[in-house]
């Protein structure tokens, strides 16, 4: 009868051996889950600071690229090629720009206030003042709007100085119209009232 009765106790003691070993391997495998997860969001964080690092790296190489460019930029904003033309026949003033100038020479702008203050001593306060400026078809269309603006007001701000009241002027940036073989020009346009 012992015999029998250690039977039924390894019968008894396999279910709760099987139940330990179940949970073991789940709770093993709970644990490779939240493991794996884990690292899984750190090799995540991991790359986007590794790309946020290449990308500040490329913004700098830029940067430094860009103010190079901006350097050379101010360079040519400046540029000796400017001639004024004055058309009485007309009533025009045209300045012609260089390539890449924004600015007025000295030279240039102290011309055009001559010029503006005898037009103003003549004419009167009868005239209306109308700028025009063109954008150079052949460039990127922002950049030439741009450009083509910024000459249009720094003639406009050298016609202020002259005396004339900034009522009185008109600005316009038209489509590429081509003076003497060239886009980079402002027009300054006497019209009566």
């Amino acid at each position: 009868m012992s015999g029998r009765r250690e039977d039924d106790l390894s019968a008894i003691a396999w279910p709760g051996f099987v139940d330990i070993l179940s949970a073991m391997i789940i709770m093993f495998i709970f644990f490779l889950m939240i493991v794996a997860t884990a690292l899984y969001f750190h090799i995540l964080i991991f790359k986007s600071q590794v790309l946020a690092q290449k990308e500040t790296e490329q913004i700098m190489a830029k940067s430094e690229e860009e103010v190079k460019v901006s350097q050379i930029q101010t360079e040519f904003a400046k540029s000796k090629e400017q001639k004024i033309v004055f058309n009485k026949k007309e009533n025009t003033l045209i300045i012609f720009f260089g390539k890449d100038a924004i600015s007025l020479l000295a030279e240039n702008l102290e011309e055009i206030k001559e010029k503006m203050a005898v037009y103003r001593e003549n004419k009167g306060a009868n005239y209306n003042i109308r700028l025009e400026a063109t954008k150079n078809p052949k460039t990127y269309e922002n950049a030439a709007r741009k450009v083509a603006l910024a000459r249009m007001l720094n003639v406009r701000n050298a016609i202020i100085q002259a005396g004339f009241q900034p009522e009185i002027i008109e600005p316009a940036v038209i489509e590429g119209e081509e003076i003497d073989d060239s886009y980079q020009w402002v027009r300054i346009i006497f019209e009566k009232q």
